[in-house]
């Protein structure tokens, strides 16, 4: 289905930068350090947020041109965040109840207060590497084959393969074993296609918004919890 239409352009690039800002700010947050040094080495983390801010922008404006996505929908957007808090919920309560069952490593969540600026920053990251740069090239490389697939079916193509990086870097860097890693690529790979519906059917702060919700219950409210009841 495609979205509704968007604000106008001048009004969506705003909040799309706002966001990039916030997320660099949050970045420079000198606490947050180590956090991003683990996934980013020696690379300076507020240039590593701005020039992925930079490749998501440049990935939007091929979306938009491409299969009308959107940064922010008129009229619908309250509606996609309200849809992606619903859906936040119902897999952050998977995931507890898949750590009460397997039981994640005690130091798999950044503690808070380090974790407030390191996830919102890490995440606008997490979308551009794993959503809307595969998602871009993907669409360029299906351009040829749109007669004969059709545009509904190709765009659904490739949300379904972009939906399937994110889960797939997890497994094969979290170190984690059978049945753990089983659980884990299916959740996330549900997290990603779900988001991907959202930016699909809403727009990108719709996207953005469910990830972000799914961190406030995983790595916020139960990350504190869970190291009080489990270790």
């Amino acid at each position: 289905m495609v979205p509704a239409v968007g604000w106008s352009s001048r009004t969506q690039w705003a909040v799309y930068a706002a966001i990039v800002a916030i997320a660099v700010l949050l970045a420079m947050v000198p606490a947050t350090a180590p956090y991003f040094a683990w996934l980013f080495g020696e690379l300076n983390p507020p240039v590593v947020v701005l020039v992925a801010g930079a490749v998501g922008a440049a990935c939007l404006a091929a979306l938009r041109s491409l299969d009308g996505f959107e940064i922010l929908s008129r009229g619908s957007t309250m509606r996609g965040v309200a849809v992606g808090a619903c859906l936040a919920t119902v897999l952050g309560i998977a995931i507890v109840i898949a750590d009460l069952v397997f039981r994640y490593p005690e130091d798999i969540n950044a503690p808070i207060p380090q974790a407030l600026a390191f996830y919102p920053s890490v995440g606008l990251v997490a979308e551009v590497v794993f959503h809307l740069l595969p998602l871009t090239l993907i669409l360029i490389a299906l351009l040829p084959l749109r007669d004969r697939l059709g545009t509904h079916r190709a765009t659904w193509i490739a949300i379904t393969l972009v939906a399937v990086a994110e889960p797939s870097f997890q497994v094969l860097f979290g170190g984690e074993t059978p049945p753990l890693a089983v659980y884990t690529w299916i959740h996330v790979f549900a997290i990603a296609f779900l988001q991907l519906y959202l930016f699909r059917r809403y727009d990108f702060v719709s996207m953005y918004s469910l990830r972000l919700g799914y961190y406030l219950y995983w790595h916020l409210a139960w990350s504190t919890l869970r190291l009080k009841l489990l270790f």
